[in-house]
């Protein structure tokens, strides 16, 4: 027996037997009678058995009828659900968004923006990885991840970068020290003071260690720190000062300390969408993405400090603000 049974086939069987006739089953699919007849002789024809059992007043399914319509609505079913499931996909609606980020972005900015995004997008699956620029930089390059958010990687390759926001860094220090009692501090103020610095895989010792270079700044005796909530505490703790971009503050309010304001000159971290152009996008990806791109249209939320890039009222004060920029 040869397999030339399609849809179109088991939809006017499936129809014919829950309507009880041709009649009401051709109104149903929108076709003429004798075309639903053909359709019936072909399934007949091709399994070389009757499917239906005709009188003069009702249509009954066979033996062989019966198995063949219970099979025919599950396909049916599975089938539809399937084209569903796959438009809701193509709209953006289902899916997974796979991303990695810097840890500040991924605790403090995200969650807003995807709790926006997930409010109408309830059945797309979110998988979030955190960790340093590189690390964020290399899930996007092996493909781990849709798109990563991150600052500007030493190297990208292929990757395209697009800014989004833009944080400052700011000074922090123990409330017993010094710079507690200073309306503002200055990197010259640095010289000689004992300091609290980040990991050298941390995107922002890169940039912390490139000011003072340009300040011509000799610091006293330096401690390295990974993570943040331990940088936090040796401030507290009087073990030494430190420069910390505003996203990364939040997660540093268990401690107590002194934040000031960090000038001559004021230094911002870019952050970045990163992702490789020759990797085709989900739907809900670009969808996340576009929202990124759209921070102060979707008037997302950040903390003190930090902007995003595409706000017009930002960009004209801090083209008049005596700023400069570390990349």
């Amino acid at each position: 027996m040869s397999n030339n049974i399609t849809l179109r086939h088991l939809r006017a069987l499936v129809a014919i037997a829950e309507r009880g006739g041709y009649t009401a089953a051709a109104q149903f699919l929108n076709i003429a009678q004798s075309a639903l007849s053909r359709t019936i002789t072909e399934i007949e024809e091709e399994l070389g058995t009757r499917v239906f059992d005709r009188t003069t007043r009702k249509v009954v399914l066979t033996v062989a009828g019966e198995q063949l319509f219970m099979n025919a609505r599950r396909v049916l079913a599975e089938f539809d659900s399937a084209l569903l499931r796959f438009k809701l996909y193509q709209d953006g609606l289902d899916g997974t968004v796979r991303l990695a980020a810097l840890s500040s972005v991924a605790s403090i900015m995200l969650p807003t923006i995807i709790f926006k995004f997930r409010k109408t997008r309830p059945n797309v699956r979110m998988s979030i990885k955190d960790g340093f620029a590189d690390e964020v930089v290399r899930c996007v390059l092996d493909g781990q991840v849709d798109f990563g958010i991150s600052s500007f990687p030493k190297t990208k390759g292929r990757l395209i970068c697009e800014p989004i926001v833009a944080d400052s860094f700011m000074c922090i220090c123990s409330q017993a020290h010094r710079f507690a009692g200073m309306e503002t501090v200055s990197w010259k103020d640095f010289s000689g003071e004992d300091f609290v610095a980040f990991d050298p895989l941390s995107s922002i010792r890169a940039r912390v260690d490139r000011a003072l270079q340009i300040a011509e700044i000799q610091l006293g005796s330096v401690i390295e720190a990974r993570d943040v909530g331990t940088v936090a505490g040796l401030v507290s703790a009087d073990l030494g000062v430190s420069v910390v971009p505003s996203l990364v503050l939040p997660m540093m309010q268990f401690c107590e300390f002194t934040l000031k304001s960090l000038v001559a000159p004021v230094v911002e971290r870019e952050i970045f969408l990163v992702y490789d152009p020759q990797i085709p996008l989900s739907p809900a990806a670009d969808i996340l993405m576009d929202m990124l791109r759209q921070g102060t249209r979707y008037k997302y939320g950040i903390p003190d400090g930090a902007r995003w890039v595409n706000d017009p009222l930002n960009q004209c004060l801090r083209s008049s603000a005596a700023t400069s920029s570390v990349g």
